[in-house]
């Protein structure tokens, strides 16, 4: 470019040079050449003092000479290329798979590659969980033979990329991959925010596409989905087991589903098995198992499915999960008819107990289909110790039904009927086999007909407070806390019911716990043969939790019902851990919760916790916990290896041990590249988008090469080069060398 000179005057203002040249102009108007000299001493006297002027304007102005040229800034490009080992899906073209099919664009763009790093600093890395530099020579990189990495962590390797190019001119990242993100933790990070931050860098992503996004191996599959098993069953129960057989691909063909359980430790034997019959080319099959566990503790259950030649995937053929099998426990038949609060919140009072199981069935008055088929086998003997009757009304059960269930109880059962619209004399149990069973007096002029206006001479309006007895409050049922004192101070505080039951009478033999605030009998309990019996006339404890008396209202369902079982001295392990899943993804944290109680189910003050994880290889970690709230919790994040985890808790208070418990947990076996190995060209789509780059196919690959040489353009920017003219040292020179010879001159012809 063509040099230009640039002025900038003293104090930036051209008035401040005229007023200093009009200045000097003054002070020699005021010392002026003296006439005496001839004319030629005069001449040359006025030029001298102009050159002085005009070199001292000069240099007032400070003029710059500017030259301008062009520089070519460092620039980089980085290559990214996928080696996990869902690259080598033969999903390509003629079957090759795509690492092949990569590694072949790569030569054919070796010249184009080797031209670009002339021009900018062209960096190579492979990635799968971590980032891997390559070097590169003359466009030629050397790949890896195969593609071996275990995840694909496509955000964390971006995040790593702008990290290492930080303080570079980073003109573009290309991608070559499937696109499928599979990673774990810490490796998860999720890469569309890093795409938006690379934007707003100008840093654009470059995704050059490979495979597809249905592979050839996922159009024959046989996948078990899930495992639902439950988490707690008594020994010698049914334990009943359920999975999804995914099928794809197998029309008309029988596969083989087996049930393993864990009879021994660590010893797996099959004990169910069946045949199913896949009918489409994508069906999902329900498989459903049925087992009775003759021994006790935590026991692995496992449902597999029988490999087929040519099943392309195998590793998601199996699901395993964990079930307690409890020793003795209390078994308990609770039957509603009305959908209602409490029966959910005494549900979950009595699930917290560890010792009880509790199944759950509401006979819809409406959908007569919603009675269980074998209603009468469940109210038999043997197969549970409590039954709990809502507000169901008599008409929902066949005579045989409630006379087996009277026999029952006779035999040994409990049975507790809780109060409703539906329930005692309302519910017409006046004229059923219960009537001797119950400790009140009921008449058939009770009757509530179902769907009526309610009869108010059959109920308590509310609040009413529950007030224990002098026997209630020494009954193994009503003690909320140890000292009797401190047992009243409790049932006084707890919120009052909403309403009540009202009872003609009491049997004979009828004991009255608990009152209301009037005198009017709200919980009875007698004895029925050799069972126990109570009557509770009562539906809305559930305001107790609501607050802030859950432990309460769980200290006094779980002891009622223990009491109705005989098993008021049974007690519970003080400490307990409760898992938040059984069954963990590999590479998932999993979160837990200790607590340690009292007899009466408070929590013990001033606990210490020894946590330790044994891993499946036999490593022990140990976790620390936090407190929380009146428990503690816990999580565990180590979870990369697939197998039997087991938590062992000791709990201390002081040097004193309390008490141990342990827990046991599956991490399921996941291989992150090739359960389900399909390409995501619509996440490499997205991303490229996001960062204001472009996906392309490998035929594409050389026009995204002559796309970022256009962008190198941008890397020469004009240089300018300044000379100032007025601070050299010829300038002063002359300034000098002028006032100088103007003052000799003066002095020479005797003007000084």
């Amino acid at each position: 470019m063509t040099p230009s000179i640039n002025f900038q005057p003293i104090a930036d203002s051209y008035y401040v040079v005229a007023g200093v040249l009009l200045l000097l102009l003054l002070l020699w108007r005021l010392a002026p050449i003296s006439g005496e000299l001839p004319p030629p001493r005069r001449r040359i006297l006025f030029t001298v003092r102009a050159l002085i002027f005009l070199v001292l304007g000069f240099i007032l102005l400070r003029p710059t000479l500017v030259f301008f040229s062009r520089l070519k800034q460092a620039g980089t490009v980085v290559l990214l290329i996928d080696q996990s080992r869902s690259m080598a899906v033969p999903d390509e073209i003629r079957g090759v798979s795509r690492f092949e099919a990569l590694r072949e664009t790569l030569r054919k763009n070796q010249s184009a590659l080797a031209k670009l790093a002339k021009d900018v600093d062209l960096k190579v890395y492979v990635f799968d969980s971590q980032l891997h530099a390559l070097p590169v020579k003359d466009g030629q990189i050397e790949l890896p033979s195969e593609p071996t990495g275990d995840q694909t962590a496509i955000g964390a390797a971006m995040e790593d990329i702008l990290r290492e190019t930080s303080g570079e001119r980073l003109l573009a990242v290309i991608l070559l991959s499937d696109g499928a993100q599979r990673a774990l933790y810490p490796r998860d990070l999720p890469p569309q925010p890093v795409a938006q931050r690379m934007r707003s860098l100008d840093q654009p992503l470059f995704a050059v596409r490979f495979g597809k996004s249905r592979t050839a191996g996922e159009s024959r599959d046989l996948a078990l989905e899930d495992l639902i098993v439950p988490d707690r069953v008594f020994v010698k129960n049914e334990l009943k087991v359920t999975s999804h057989l995914h099928a794809t691909g197998y029309t008309n063909q029988k596969v083989r589903v087996e049930l393993l359980f864990e009879t021994k430790p660590n010893q797996l034997e099959v004990v169910s098995s069946q045949e199913i019959t896949v009918e489409t080319a994508d069906e999902r099959v329900p498989v459903r198992f049925s087992y009775i566990p003759e021994v006790t503790g935590e026991r692995k259950v496992s449902v597999v499915v029988e490999p087929i030649p040519g099943e392309a995937l195998a590793t998601n053929n199996e699901q395993n999960g964990l079930v307690r099998v409890i020793a003795g426990g209390v078994r308990v038949l609770y039957l509603e008819g009305a959908f209602r609060v409490e029966q959910r919140f005494l549900r979950r009072s009595l699930d917290a107990a560890t010792d009880m199981h509790v199944d759950y069935v509401r006979i819809d008055p409406n959908r007569p289909e919603s009675r269980p088929a074998d209603l009468e086998k469940r109210l038999g003997p043997g197969s549970y110790d409590v039954f709990i009757l809502g507000d169901i009304d008599s008409s929902m059960f066949r005579r045989e039904e409630l006379k087996r269930l009277a026999q029952t109880v006779a035999d040994g059962a409990g049975l507790l009927m809780i109060g409703g619209l539906q329930s005692f004399g309302a519910g017409g149990y006046a004229e059923t086999p219960l009537a001797d069973v119950l400790p009140i007096q009921m008449d058939r002029f009770e009757r509530q007909p179902l769907g009526e206006p309610i009869r108010p001479d059959l109920h308590y309006p509310g609040p009413l407070r529950m007030v224990p007895t002098s026997i209630g409050l020494a009954h193994f049922a009503m003690a909320l806390a140890p000292s009797p004192q401190e047992n009243r101070r409790i049932w006084e505080s707890l919120p009052p019911l909403d309403g009540a039951n009202r009872w003609s009478g009491l049997k004979p033999g009828a004991i009255i716990l608990a009152e209301d605030n009037q005198g009017h009998p709200l919980l009875v309990v007698q004895f029925y043969g050799v069972g126990r019996v109570a009557a509770f006339a009562g539906d809305s404890t559930w305001r107790w939790c609501l607050h802030g008396y859950e432990n309460a209202h769980k200290k006094f369902w779980r002891q009622l019902v223990l009491w109705l079982a005989k098993k008021e001295e049974s007690q519970q392990n003080p400490v307990w851990v409760k898992l938040g899943q059984r069954r963990v993804p590999m590479g998932e944290k999993l979160q837990f919760e200790l607590g340690a109680e009292d007899p009466m189910g408070e929590p013990i003050p001033g606990v210490t916790w020894k946590v330790t994880v044994v891993t499946p290889s036999k490593n022990k970690i140990p976790v620390t916990v936090q407190a929380r709230q009146q428990n503690w919790v816990g999580e565990f994040q180590q979870t990369l290896e697939a197998g039997d985890y087991q938590i062992e808790v000791e709990a201390f208070q002081g040097s004193h041990l309390i008490g141990r418990e342990t827990a046991r947990f599956l991490v399921m076996k996941r291989d992150l590249e090739m359960d389900q190995p399909a390409a995501d060209i619509a996440l490499l789509t997205a991303l490229a988008k996001t960062s204001g780059g472009e996906c392309v196919t490998a035929e594409d690959f050389p026009r995204i090469i002559k796309e970022i040489e256009k962008r190198t353009q941008s890397l020469e920017v004009p240089v300018a080069t300044r000379r100032s003219l007025w601070d050299s040292w010829p300038t002063l020179l002359l300034f000098a060398f002028l006032n100088t010879l103007e003052w000799y001159l003066r002095k020479r012809w005797g003007l000084v």
